[in-house]
């Protein structure tokens, strides 16, 4: 399975600030009509469209062998891979491909940077868990994006296959009782194993950045692990079932997608709830883009929360780098010139940046989207912003 790592994403996100232009592609893998792929003809006739759009411009004259580079990408991609992610600058010397296992709409975009909302609505979308599937003799950790479970790591037993004291020749009580290093005498609490799989699961969790931990066995080995973990991981967990061991991902993924699925839907309910109370009081709370890019910029916001729209307009300052949530020609603050940018893209990738967790609103339109009213995104702040009075911006307070 081909997953989206964290580092594809920022390795795109930490380009400097430049004036060459960079082209986004993203292709759609998926065969049609039973053996034919549309993707090529389709950047093609976007490409014409561009050189046409930018005759009077500098980007036109690397645009053909960015295209180049798309499509060769695109050629040589990944058989299983059902969408891909290409970015291509000649003159920054910046070719990255990201082979992906989802599809997505084929889009050609050239811009100063890197267009990468699409990478983002996908890692926030889909969070990461952690699987452990646990019994007396065998341990597997599985890591599940999608609902889709992929091993990481095995353990097994040392012992487990060593002969129990009482079936050896000439056994003899006193025997038994000197060694028992399998014999399940001393419970499943102080068992060395057990110990192992829980030292692996601390481990593996603390190095990664996951939504929830699910465990899977029986009661009678998954309570004793849960007691072992680290006691912040104990929060983590967000639901248990038994299961038969198995080392076969897909004999997990019914239960995993169950479990997942409550997690999902028990959050979200939480979120929109303290949203909701946060919003009638005025609280704690930031509203529509322009107010949660100033959240996030200040340090302020605790979690970010999307509906479903995510066209939003925004600004970026070229001098002072300032996030604006709005179109905006002039800088209000350090009278730099901004250029426009989506202000969505900006948002997820300073949540990214200072690990500031993102919850995407799952509805079926936009009618029911309950961030609408709000233009569409909304943020809990840890305090409220005391750098402009009456919500007024900052260089037009300085001024009055």
């Amino acid at each position: 399975m081909m997953t989206l790592t964290r580092q594809e994403i920022e390795v795109l996100l930490d380009a400097p600030e430049r004036q060459d232009y960079v082209v986004s592609a993203y292709a759609d893998l998926t065969v049609r009509d039973g053996f034919a792929r549309h993707v090529e003809r389709h950047l093609r006739n976007e490409a014409k469209a561009a050189q046409l759009a930018l005759a009077k411009s500098e980007a036109r004259k690397a645009l053909g062998a960015n295209i180049e580079v798309v499509l060769g990408a695109i050629a040589n991609a990944d058989p299983a891979a059902r969408g891909l992610a290409v970015f291509s600058s000649v003159a920054r010397k910046l070719r990255h491909v990201v082979p992906l296992g989802f599809p997505v709409e084929n889009r050609l975009i050239v811009d100063e940077e890197p267009f990468v909302l699409p990478l983002l609505e996908c890692w926030y979308a889909e969070p990461h868990y952690l699987i452990a599937l646990v019994d007396s003799d065998e341990a597997h950790l599985f890591e599940a994006r999608h609902g889709l479970p992929e091993p990481v790591r095995d353990l097994q037993r040392e012992d487990a296959h060593q002969e129990f004291q009482r079936d050896k020749p000439r056994f003899t009580h006193k025997k038994r009782f000197a060694k028992t290093d399998h014999e399940r005498l001393q419970g499943a609490d102080d068992d060395r194993f057990l110990h192992e799989v829980a030292d692996a699961v601390n481990e593996h969790a603390r190095g990664g950045q996951f939504a929830g931990l699910i465990l899977l066995g029986h009661p009678c080995i998954t309570q004793p692990l849960r007691r072992r973990l680290f006691r912040d991981l104990d929060g983590l967990i967000v639901g248990e079932a038994a299961h038969a061991m198995t080392g076969r991902p897909e004999d997990l993924t019914d239960d995993v997608f169950r479990l997942i699925a409550e997690d999902r839907a028990a959050k979200e309910a939480r979120v929109l709830s303290e949203l909701q109370d946060r919003q009638k009081q005025n609280h704690l709370v930031a509203n529509g883009q322009t107010e949660v890019l100033d959240a996030l910029q200040q340090g302020r916001a605790t979690l970010v929360v999307f509906g479903r729209r995510h066209d939003l307009p925004g600004a970026r300052c070229r001098d002072c780098g300032y996030r604006l949530g709005a179109a905006a020609g002039v800088c209000p603050y350090c009278q730099g010139t901004c250029r426009t940018v989506s202000a969505a893209q900006e948002i997820f990738r300073m949540a990214l940046r200072h690990r500031v967790p993102v919850q995407l609103l799952h509805r079926a339109s936009d009618k029911d989207d309950p961030l609408a009213p709000v233009g569409g995104v909304a943020a809990f702040v840890r305090a409220e912003a005391n750098w402009a009075p009456n919500g007024l911006a900052a260089g037009a307070a300085g001024r009055s």
